[in-house]
């Protein structure tokens, strides 16, 4: 399964389920944006509200925020369930690139 975006087909798609009261989310999301800015062309990112989307964060098991979750042709490959700083987060994305 491929996640697609205005014609575009991605293999590789991260999942950022964050709350808008949460501090270390606003300290994650910066880092995030970067990410996308950087990985336009080959990763897809989906920026979630969890509490405005429960239902989708209790399908993925969401249970803390931040969460990041990265699928690879629609399947879970990583979970991240707290603040990862940039690095990190790029070496696991380089990973299954």
């Amino acid at each position: 399964m491929y996640s697609s975006i205005a014609g575009k087909e991605f293999l590789l798609t991260l999942m950022y389920f964050e709350n808008d009261w949460c501090a270390q989310c606003y300290t994650q999301r910066p880092i995030i944006k970067k990410i996308k800015e950087e990985y336009q062309n080959e990763l897809n990112i989906e920026f979630i509200n969890a509490e405005e989307n429960a239902k989708l964060a209790n399908e993925y098991d969401i249970r803390s925020a931040p969460s990041l979750l990265l699928l690879k042709d629609g399947e879970v490959v990583e979970r991240v369930p707290k603040f990862i700083d940039k690095e990190k987060l790029e070496i696991l994305i380089r990973y299954y690139l």
